[in-house]
């Protein structure tokens, strides 16, 4: 029995037997609107990026791209949505660690990240921040250490959820300091946050984003960032590879794929339009004010990216005997 999937690329594979392939998918393309698929609720930090760049991407191809908010299942909903659309250019997913980690979590997902998309393009990450609560006597990673061999497993660390980026991230620094702690998951970052800002709690890797305002507020300190260069928002806090962490770099980053068998043509164009929304000043400077780093990756770079942190992932959620359960 042929699968919707099967029958789309089946399609997509005779037109290209005609002669038809890439002049057949994009004669005229685009001539009607673009769906954007957001694996998260509307109003989070992934939404006002797409929404942020698909707003250019629009302009320059003359058609609006309409952002499409289908959150649940740790991006299980939407990225199945996506998988199983016609591979015209027309239907497109944005992604982000959620998406590779996943994988790991739910063995049986019905769709192949791999298999079932083509990367399109990258545009880059949002660094977490190592924050304690204001209060707090940690000041460095020995600090850090010490409190944890004086009490193993008294350590906490919270996240705003089992399987979440900062939920591995943690992980896997205790696991490469040796040391061990007890994971507290709650229901989004915000409520994770507002326990730790009240000191209910020793660590959190937060996204820079996510974490400034409660830095701001006096209400979390910072013991470094992610990122390999300091930011220049927080000049005076260290990087993790400055604290002795070689290769620490976990960070949330962006991208966006179409389902498998979209045209080559197709990937091209809207790679290079991609591109060139987030190189514009006006959106680069929105971006920016939002945290991210840019980092453009064309689609053989984005998809090398998958591949790297699918196995990165999946050997911190191996390691750590992760489960969803």
């Amino acid at each position: 029995m042929k699968t919707r999937r099967s029958v789309l690329m089946h399609t997509a594979a005779a037109a290209a037997a005609l002669g038809l392939g890439p002049a057949f998918a994009q004669q005229g393309y685009p001539n009607r609107a673009i769906k954007l698929i957001v694996p998260f609720p509307a109003g989070g930090s992934s939404d006002v990026m797409a929404r942020a760049l698909g707003d250019k991407v629009g302009a320059a191809l003359g058609q609006s791209v309409v952002v499409d908010n289908r959150s649940g299942g740790g991006t299980v909903i939407g990225a199945q949505a996506a998988a199983t659309s016609r591979p015209d250019g027309y239907t497109l997913l944005q992604i982000t660690p959620n998406a590779v980690v996943i994988g790991s979590l739910k063995p049986d997902l019905p769709y192949s990240l791999e298999k079932d998309f083509v990367p399109i393009v990258g545009v880059g990450a949002v660094p977490m921040l190592l924050a304690v609560p204001a209060r707090s006597n940690l000041r460095t990673l020995a600090d850090l250490v010490a409190v944890a061999k004086s009490n193993p497993g008294g350590l906490i660390y919270a996240s705003g959820g089992v399987g979440s980026l900062g939920h591995l991230a943690p992980a896997r620094l205790l696991s490469e300091l040796k040391i061990t702690g007890t994971h507290v998951p709650y229901r989004g970052v915000a409520p994770a946050l507002q326990d730790l800002a009240g000191d209910r709690g020793h660590i959190m890797f937060v996204s820079s984003l996510e974490g400034m305002q409660s830095l701001k507020a006096g209400h979390i300190r910072v013991l470094g960032v992610t990122s390999e260069q300091r930011l220049p928002s927080l000049p005076d806090v260290p990087t993790m590879q400055e604290l002795g962490m070689a290769d620490f770099t976990p960070a949330v980053w962006y991208g966006f794929l179409a389902p498998a068998g979209t045209p080559p043509a197709i990937v091209a164009r809207l790679s290079k339009v991609f591109a060139e929304a987030v190189q514009d000043p006006a959106t680069r400077e929105r971006l920016m004010s939002l945290g991210l780093t840019i980092r453009i990756r064309n689609s053989a770079e984005f998809a090398q990216q998958i591949r790297d942190e699918t196995q990165r992932w999946a050997r911190v959620v191996k390691d750590n005997k992760i489960t969803l359960e």
